[in-house]
């Protein structure tokens, strides 16, 4: 009897598992929020790449009192207009359980990369953080660092 009730139970969980179920929420993708209306600011900063030829866009935005953010590598075509050769959304924010809202960005170039830092606010909790996140060369590359402050 044991043995069958495992045996279900590891199958419930194999099948939950392999239809993509998120017990964290939703995750928004970029495309979410590539009307006007829905980004809330966006940044240039820093170059990447052979001979520092791109550079970083980020785009924030915000829907139900959460933000959204995203890193894009962005490169210029012949005729000068830039375009996302790579696009990636800070997981730790990009998720409608995250309940996070950030306001004072900015944006400074690093030797390797960018630094975006914010005040954050959570929706789980009433305590201020500073959050930091590194992006580096490589694309998709980031460091995400969430701080308490009093």
């Amino acid at each position: 009897m044991m043995k069958t009730t495992a045996a279900t139970l590891l199958a419930a969980l194999l099948a939950l598992g392999s239809t993509g179920a998120q017990a964290l929420g939703s995750d928004y993708s970029y495309d979410t929020f590539k009307t006007p209306d829905a980004v809330s600011w966006v940044q240039l900063c820093g170059t990447w790449g052979k001979d520092h030829q791109g550079t970083y866009r980020v785009v924030h935005a915000d829907q139900y009192a959460q933000s959204f953010l995203y890193v894009q590598w962005m490169t210029r075509d012949a005729n000068g207009g830039l375009h996302a050769e790579h696009t990636v959304a800070i997981a730790e924010l990009d998720n409608d359980h995250a309940e996070i809202a950030l306001t004072d960005l900015t944006c400074r170039a690093s030797p390797r990369g960018i630094v975006v830092t914010a005040k954050a606010s959570s929706g789980h909790d009433d305590k201020l953080r500073r959050v930091t996140i590194e992006v580096g060369p490589a694309a998709g590359q980031y460091r995400y660092r969430a701080q308490r402050t009093r």
